[in-house]
């Protein structure tokens, strides 16, 4: 047993390290707001207690706002982590290390469930190649290995996927709905932008019980695994908002106070209500996508793709422009390949037909026609969830973006890394299937791409982000 998962050890045992390597040779706020995010992991640390996002003692000089208001699990798990390092050793990055081994952690366990929705979802080495594209993105990299949420997004997008996968495998049971509930209860406690997999999760429930299943239309079995998840749900992320509510005068998501105190203590440029937006401008939304403003090199849509695929520090490392183009062809290969098999994975064709040959006593041979609705396909009500849920945070960042706060940072997108890399493995496995006939040459393409993909993460690492900190 344990030779046969050897290889998966192996593998998330690279993972952690390579992620691990990241995370070690940062200083302090050398990443998006990260100094911010660490005082809440040292208010905890020193008061023991889960601050206001307004205290003062947190709340940041120009942006008047703290990220207390937001949900800080990672925050909390950080500064259990960074008190026993603190305990350990005398070195000032101690805590801050320890702090950053959560999303290390959650990295790694990102990987693991990217193993098996591979191995369920897709051919041997098409599962290998999905995996890599996963855990070995410069800009997925670049998240779990400093502090923030964005890496427990990504976590979370992760587990709920595996459980809808389960759910298609052995149906809505009471252990996979407390798993999923458990998985949305994560998802509720990272970041709004993932928010998409919640909404998602509903329809996809929904959906498979009512449509695809043998017995269609039975409210009876939604309704009570519904409130089993609900139940679940409230138990495990319930609090925080509640916490919020009390805290913030019913505001259970935070962010209304959020703005609120931005209005009375942001620098005066900074104020939600002084920012210039796009909107502001007069701008339309497609003229903000292809805005290439002041100093900027690319215009916003393709910052943003850029720095999806990675871009570091404070989203002024870049990776040259050539090597990110390249791995925009890898994936656009991948879309194109999806493109082909469209109607396949998305849509259900009315209905089936069926022909039934018979003699009459004549002996004349008639033939009858029988339609009948088709039964809703479970992996297709799967893949447009995914969809769904993949779009979501690119309209949610275009909406920041264009009327909150100007912004082009990939990051946002992460929580769409495990549908996206879906489809574009889907679309290689379609274009493989349908153009490349032998099996062994197909073998060998998977085993090429994959490993040329982690050569490149490793040389990103070693040649555009590690010579910055050296």
């Amino acid at each position: 047993m344990i030779r046969k998962k050897l290889p998966e050890i192996l593998f998330l045992g690279t993972v952690f390290i390579f992620l691990l390597c990241w995370a070690v040779i940062q200083p302090l706020n050398a990443s998006p707001d990260e100094g911010m995010r660490y005082q809440i992991v040292e208010y905890i640390m020193k008061h023991g207690s889960l601050p206001h996002g307004g205290d003062p003692e947190i709340r940041n000089e120009f942006w008047g706002i703290s990220y207390a208001f937001n949900p800080i699990l990672p925050y909390i798990m950080g500064a259990i982590l960074g008190k026993a390092a603190s305990l350990l050793s005398a070195a000032e990055m101690a805590p801050v290390i320890a702090a950053r081994l959560v999303n290390v952690f959650f990295g790694t366990a990102t990987a693991f469930l990217t193993l098996k929705i591979g191995k369920r979802m897709f051919k041997k080495e098409a599962a290998v190649f999905f995996t890599v594209l996963v855990c070995f993105l410069p800009g997925a990299v670049f998240i779990h290995s400093y502090i923030n949420t964005d890496s427990i997004a990504v976590f979370s997008a992760a587990w709920i996927v595996w459980c809808w996968i389960k759910a298609m495998d052995k149906g809505w049971n009471v252990k996979v709905c407390i798993e999923l509930g458990a998985a949305l209860s994560v998802c509720a406690l990272s970041y709004y932008n993932a928010y998409g997999f919640i909404l998602c999760s509903v329809f996809f429930f929904c959906g498979s019980i009512l449509l695809c299943e043998g017995k269609r239309w039975n409210y009876k079995k939604m309704l009570s695994l519904g409130i089993l998840i609900t139940v679940v749900i409230i138990l495990l992320a319930g609090w925080w908002f509640i916490r919020n509510g009390i805290l913030y005068h019913g505001d259970i998501l935070g962010m209304n106070t959020s703005s609120e105190y931005a209005e009375l203590y942001a620098r005066e440029d900074l104020k939600p209500s002084n920012r210039m937006t796009p909107q502001k401008m007069g701008m339309g939304i497609t003229d903000m996508f292809f805005w290439i403003p002041g100093e900027w090199k690319c215009n916003w849509l393709t910052t943003v793709a850029v720095s999806f695929v990675g871009t570091f520090g404070f989203m002024d490392i870049f990776m040259p422009r050539i090597w990110s183009a390249v791995y925009c062809l890898v994936y656009a290969v991948g879309i194109l390949g999806m493109l082909l098999c469209i109607r396949q994975q998305f849509f259900v064709s009315g209905k089936e037909k069926e022909v039934r040959r018979r003699r009459d006593k004549s002996g004349t041979t008639l033939f009858i026609t029988i339609r009948k609705e088709r039964r809703w396909d479970t992996k297709n009500l799967f893949h447009i969830c995914m969809l769904i849920a993949m779009v979501i945070p690119f309209i949610l960042l275009v909406k920041y973006a264009y009327s909150s706060e100007f912004q082009a940072q990939g990051r946002y997108l992460m929580p769409m890394l495990i549908p996206f890399m879906y489809f574009i493995t889907l679309g290689y496995e379609n274009i493989m299937d349908r153009f490349v006939k032998k099996e062994i040459y197909r073998k060998w393409t998977y085993i090429i791409l994959s490993v040329l993909y982690i050569i490149s993460a490793v040389a990103v690492y070693y040649f555009v982000f590690k010579p910055n900190y050296s």
